[in-house]
């Protein structure tokens, strides 16, 4: 062999040698990244996955908070409601509470009306004070429940129909009355007519007001020549004290109870003419 040739030979064992060598590091190369991709491929879908899930559970709580949120503000809402519906409560109540005690107002000042004309009615102005005393109890007792609007507003119903019935009651007495008095102005009107002088049946008493209020009056009595039994004399009979002053004749006044401790006698005033006040004559005579 010629020494070009064998020159050749070992430039293309050397080449070939190269070659090798060179296509041995290039795939070991190339096998390093491949694995190194995979690796980094591998890592970055778990970090995708990761961020996924991360995704999912963020939306995921998002939705239970929007859900929470909508409830709260439903409960809240609901509250304000009630709470609304409460607030108008207390303000009815609280109407209907003035609205009760004005009507407690009116029915005091009609109960002191009827305690006033039924003081003037004979034995009845005992228990009309006794009366008076359990309105106004009831009237502080219905005070003091004002905190609850509730009872306090079954209490002043209750309260009102109670009074409501006294008053009832104080007008059937005073009807009673009024008949019992126009019976026996009829009496003595028939008795008249057939000669009877009413006058002459009263006992010689004379006396003076010594005190006159609305329709009552006290007589002190400074007379009395015949020393008849007062107190024996007005359960018999109701006999009258004529009224009067230097002015003349001013009314009658019915005896109705006797005082023997400060011997006077209380009446009631009727076919008032003039203004009675302490101080004026009365005599069951004609003076």
């Amino acid at each position: 062999m010629s020494p070009i040739g064998r020159v050749f030979i070992v430039l293309n064992l050397v080449l070939a040698g190269a070659f090798v060598g060179f296509a041995g590091t290039h795939l070991q190369k190339q096998h390093n990244y491949k694995t190194l991709y995979e690796q980094e491929k591998d890592a970055h879908q778990k970090e995708a996955d990761a961020l996924k899930q991360e995704v999912a559970r963020g939306v995921s709580e998002r939705q239970a908070f929007v859900i929470a949120k909508t409830q709260r503000e439903t409960e809240i809402g609901g509250l304000k409601n009630v709470l609304q519906a409460a607030n108008d409560k207390n303000t009815r109540l609280e109407q209907q509470l003035s609205s009760v005690e004005g009507d407690l107002k009116q029915v005091n000042a009609q109960l002191v009306q009827a305690n006033q004309q039924s003081s003037a009615a004979f034995t009845q102005s005992k228990e009309a004070y006794q009366m008076a005393i359990a309105d106004q109890k009831a009237k502080d007792e219905a005070v003091r429940a004002k905190d609850d609007a509730e009872a306090e507003n079954r209490s002043l119903k209750n309260t009102i129909a109670s009074l409501t019935d006294t008053v009832k009651g104080k007008d059937v007495a005073i009807a009673d009355l009024t008949k019992d008095l126009n019976e026996n102005k009829l009496l003595v009107s028939v008795a008249s007519t057939n000669g009877f002088i009413p006058a002459l049946a009263a006992p010689p008493l004379s006396g003076t007001v010594s005190h006159a209020s609305g329709r009552l009056c006290t007589i002190s009595i400074t007379g009395n020549p015949s020393n008849v039994d007062i107190a024996d004399q007005i359960s018999k009979r109701q006999f009258s004290f004529a009224i009067y002053d230097a002015s003349g004749y001013k009314g009658e006044a019915v005896a109705t109870s006797y005082h023997p401790a400060e011997n006077a006698v209380t009446c009631n005033l009727l076919l008032v003419k003039g203004d009675i006040k302490e101080g004026d004559k009365a005599s069951t005579k004609t003076p």
